[in-house]
């Protein structure tokens, strides 16, 4: 990894602005976006007044997971997901994280030889993204298990008005949500790989669907997450 990438991806976990740890905060504010410069009431900030919306915030990544997964032809979720969390566009938590999952489901499902609906990477995406950060501990539901659901309404064309699809979609979201219940503080790499490991588990006994799965996964992003839980997480790589 270069300097420039470094730099980078250390900007990324605090403010993508001036580096400073970002705030948390209990109590929504109007805020600007550097970037774009449109207003939006934000509860996650930087202690300096800097602000970049979700949008801002996600391009770059978002890039990289279709760049990723349309020329991948891996049926395994858990091997896309190490490959696109390991790009430097891609930081340690953020709401990359809710497009990433569902959009790497799609794309195995299709690898793995099942018929896909027409565009189902673009759809997991551009819902997946909508999803706004920091949504675990604000409203209570993690953006990685939603995101799994939107993989099965993708892959089943559910909507409001298809009463069995639309319940498997919400099965799928409430099944994952269960299963990232673990009573830490928020880690989006250790949710999307719970997430996706709960998923290939839902799609088997649920739809029938097998997928590739990866053992033994060690986490290599310990130093850049202030509240690493270590060897208390599943995950956790001693090297």
């Amino acid at each position: 990894m270069t300097d420039t990438q470094k730099i980078e991806m250390e900007s990324q976990e605090n403010c993508g602005v001036c580096g400073n740890l970002l705030v948390y905060g209990t109590e929504e504010a109007a805020r600007t976006c550097t970037y774009c410069g449109k207003e939006f009431n934000a509860l996650i900030y930087c202690p300096e007044g800097h602000y970049i919306c979700d949008s801002c915030h996600s391009s770059k990544a978002l890039d990289i997971i279709r760049e990723v997964l349309s020329s991948s032809e891996s049926a395994n979720p858990a091997e896309l997901l190490e490959i696109i969390m390991s790009h430097p566009s891609v930081p340690m938590h953020g709401p990359e994280h809710h497009a990433m999952v569902p959009a790497i489901l799609v794309t195995a499902v299709k690898n793995a030889g099942y018929p896909v609906p027409e565009n189902a990477l673009e759809k997991a995406i551009s819902r997946g993204k909508e999803i706004p950060g920091g949504w675990c501990g604000f409203y209570g539901a993690c953006g990685t298990g939603i995101g799994v659901g939107i993989a099965v309404s993708v892959l089943t064309e559910a909507t409001p008005l298809t009463g069995e699809t639309r319940a498997l979609a919400n099965e799928a979201t409430a099944f994952t949500l269960k299963g990232l219940l673990d009573g830490q503080p928020r880690c989006c790499k250790r949710a999307s790989r719970k997430a996706i490991e709960l998923a290939t588990e839902f799609f088997e006994k649920r739809m029938n669907i097998r997928l590739d799965r990866s053992e033994n996964i060690q986490c290599r992003y310990m130093s850049r997450n202030n509240e690493c839980i270590l060897d208390e997480c599943e995950f956790f790589g001693k090297n």
